[in-house]
């Protein structure tokens, strides 16, 4: 691999695990200071991402395999990630 693709796909991998370490980690702390979740509701809350990462491979798998690339559709799937944020944000 040539030093020019390791850089892009290192910063990548940084951005992308950064971005998770910001708000995954604190998002407990959150959800019982500021929304008074119950532990049961954070529970529900956090256990939304394994559901997400079990079902999501069978949805995205079929459309990345017949109809676009699968840099595309992370890069697609990210940027709507980052659209959400921003509305839950606001």
């Amino acid at each position: 691999m040539n030093s020019t693709t390791r850089f892009k796909l290192s910063t990548m991998m940084f951005l992308e695990f950064f971005v998770w370490g910001a708000w995954f980690v604190t998002l407990g702390t959150f959800l019982g200071n500021n929304l008074k979740a119950s532990g049961a509701e954070t529970g529900a809350v956090f256990s939304t991402q394994s559901w997400g990462a079990i079902i999501a491979p069978f949805i995205v798998g079929l459309i990345a395999d017949r109809y676009f690339n699968a840099e595309r559709i992370l890069g697609v799937l990210h940027i709507i990630g980052a659209i959400l944020m921003y509305q839950m944000y606001n």
